[in-house]
């Protein structure tokens, strides 16, 4: 049974609820339309404890075509495939809302949080009788104490966030709807597709380095491979000189090193390196790292730091900050890691050595410290994944109390006498290992070098001719193109991993090593030339810096809205007029797609230009001018005649797939 009148608590997931209902003694756990809710006091007054499933409500508008401005907000089962779930939700919250004295935004204490329950109590309660309760653990200690300070709603996150929303929701669904019906009047038959204000400048930043990739061709140049022999153990060298374009000059060094035989010591360098510790984790940076060492996704390092989370066992994770402020306990909380297997040996000795003040980074978050573990320890066997990042993030915890490690680096610079070419050869060993005993996921090796003292020779043991091939740039994957996203400003840490996500579904993008599908490709075209404008990094970013200045109370969120509406009409009615007026092979053209009127020799698409005096796509004809461009060095450094030329270029793994394709239509022109 339910009393009559309660302060009514919202929380994000069921699991957060139960979380504070344990922490509020809310014992009575009642189910409503079968979902549990919890029933005990806050104070004088009884509190009900329901959960929400994230968002209940989202925007939708009743208008077709675009630019379509008008929109509402409404309950997302309603207006979202996939949504079904949440209408239990609904209904509970709808019965729970109408009997409560006041109302408590439990939810998560960021942007995203702050709208779930703002939306809820708005359309469901009321406004002026709600409040806002902030934690950053769900540990009985913080969140009793968190809610015996209840605080008012936090306004300037609502209204960011709310902002948020409205921009993504006209950016997606009005470039959405144009990019969908240009390429359905291309192809004759109705084809939806997917833009958005992040997702678009992520999508052509990841075809702008596939196309590197793909059209890539290498230059060649030539240098030597040299091995030293002291004391009966041979050492390989650094070069340092730069490799010889010509395949001559190379040679003329190789029989010069050969002939003297020997290296003579010019320089010696022996320096400690002190290596700090790593601060604890913001979130980008423990997707980074789980990305790098377990393998893990940017989007399932998030979903399995939650679970943590959600099981008191960390603090909260979608934060940007490296600190760990004052207020925290950390003696208290490595006495409660010390009955951890190994760890805990770690965390008694911070504590038998006085090791209290953690290392912290610059990054800094009002909302949120950084990632820690909170003393409580796993009550239940925890799956792989959640171990395996639990110990990451205790690790790193641990590590940021410990002092610098120590390093010696001993560098010999060896000099050819007959040609004076120079030769690195470097060694190192730890003194003091300090906190990389702790944080193993970043290691030192050992590299034994012989003593050696200047004006030294050591014999040459061998000395080899070896060719150099510049080389492409790394494929993106989804953490690396999570750190560009930061780098550059766009998106927040909490939606980054989920918009990429987003692109692989979409179908635009795949594969661990990202590469760029056919139709990815195409909407990258149409993105990057008729709505260049609006798809760029810099306007993103400046609508992520103004809606920054909504939450620090600098503007307001009509303002930055109504801009964002002027910027997508202008352009959206400019595509509309084309499209209006002009023929199919026109807006291809336009587009990026070609005319339709002559096709790529070597694809078959819709040519872009001529090329070498080939008809050829924009892709090929890019692969067709690196081909050219690198055969300058090929010719007048290898002395390697065209068609030899292609063929080598097939053998080669780095050389681009399009690059390939040109060169494999050249070969047969040839013949």
């Amino acid at each position: 049974m339910l009393p009559d009148s309660y302060v009514l608590v919202i929380a994000e997931k069921p699991r957060a609820a139960a979380k504070i209902a344990e922490a509020l003694g809310a014992r009575a756990r009642v189910k409503i339309d079968g979902l549990s809710v919890w029933v005990g006091r806050l104070g004088r007054d009884y509190v009900v404890i329901a959960p929400t499933a994230g968002h209940l409500y989202t925007l939708y508008t009743d208008e077709r075509g675009y630019p379509v401005f008008s929109y509402s907000w409404g309950p997302r089962w309603l207006y979202e495939r996939g949504s079904e779930h949440l209408r239990r939700y609904y209904n509970v919250l709808k019965k729970l809302a109408g009997r409560a004295k006041y109302y408590v935004n439990a939810c998560d204490y960021d942007v995203e949080g702050s709208v779930i329950g703002y939306n809820i109590i708005y359309h469901l309660g009321d406004i002026k009788r709600a409040y806002r309760v902030k934690f950053s653990t769900l540990t009985r200690e913080e969140l009793v104490r968190a809610f015996s300070k209840l605080q008012p709603l936090d306004w300037e996150n609502i209204e960011s966030g709310v902002a948020r929303h409205v921009l993504d929701w006209i950016w997606g669904i009005n470039v959405s709807r144009a990019l969908s019906d240009i390429v359905s009047r291309l192809h004759g038959r109705r084809v939806v597709l997917s833009a958005g204000r992040v997702q678009s400048p992520t999508l052509l930043e990841l075809v702008r380095r596939h196309l590197e990739r793909a059209t890539f061709v290498p230059e060649v140049s030539f240098t030597l491979s040299a091995r030293v022999e002291h004391g009966g153990r041979e050492y390989g060298l650094e070069n340092l000189f730069q490799p010889f374009r010509r395949l001559d000059d190379a040679r003329k060094a190789l029989e010069a090193l050969r002939g003297s035989g020997r290296l003579v010591v010019e320089r010696v360098e022996r320096r400690e390196v002190r290596l700090t510790p790593p601060p604890p984790f913001n979130l980008t940076e423990l997707q980074l790292e789980a990305a790098r060492a377990l393998g893990y996704s940017p989007a399932r390092t998030l979903e399995v730091a939650e679970s943590l989370y959600l099981e008191s066992l960390i603090s909260y994770p979608r934060t940007n900050s490296e600190k760990l402020p004052p207020t925290i306990d950390n003696a208290s909380i490595l006495r409660k890691l010390t009955p951890l297997p190994e760890l805990g040996a770690y965390a008694s000795e911070l504590l038998r050595r006085g090791l209290l003040r953690p290392r912290e980074g610059v990054r800094e978050d009002p909302a949120h410290p950084a990632i820690h573990p909170t003393g409580y320890l796993p009550n239940r066997r925890l799956r792989r994944e959640e171990a395996e990042l639990y110990e990451m993030i205790v690790r790193r915890y641990l590590a940021s109390f410990y002092p610098e490690a120590l390093v010696e680096e001993v560098s010999y610079t060896l000099v050819d006498p007959s040609t004076g070419l120079r030769f690195r050869l470097s060694g190192r060993r730890v003194l003091r290992y300090e906190w990389l005993r702790v944080y193993t996921y970043r290691r030192v090796e050992p590299a034994e070098v012989p003593s050696l003292t200047t004006g030294a020779s050591v014999g040459v043991s061998s000395a080899k001719l070896a060719r150099v091939y510049s080389r492409p740039p790394v494929p993106y994957s989804r953490a690396t193109i999570l750190r560009w996203m930061e780098d550059v400003g766009i998106g927040t840490e909490a939606t980054r991993a989920e918009i990429i996500e987003t692109i692989f579904r979409r179908g635009y993008v795949r594969g661990s090593r990202i590469e760029v599908t056919e139709l990815g490709l195409d909407v990258a075209r149409i993105l990057s030339t008729l709505f260049k404008e609006i798809t760029e990094v810099e306007l993103t970013r400046e609508f992520e810096r103004k809606l920054r200045e909504i939450a620090s109370g600098a503007r307001t969120k009509e303002e930055v809205i109504e801009e964002a509406k002027a910027k997508l009409r202008e352009k959206l009615l400019e595509v509309r007029r084309m499209l209006s007026e002009g023929r199919a092979d026109v807006i291809r053209e336009r587009a990026g797609l070609g005319s339709g009127l002559t096709t790529c020799a070597v694809c078959g698409r819709g040519a872009a230009g001529s090329y070498g005096g080939v008809s050829m796509c924009s892709v090929h004809g890019l692969a067709y001018e690196n081909i050219a461009r690198a055969y300058r060095s090929w010719r007048e450094g290898a002395g390697v005649g065209f068609e030899d030329y292609l063929r080598e270029l097939l053998r080669l793994r780095s050389v681009g797939r399009y690059a390939r394709e040109v060169a494999e239509y050249l070969i047969k022109r040839v013949r």
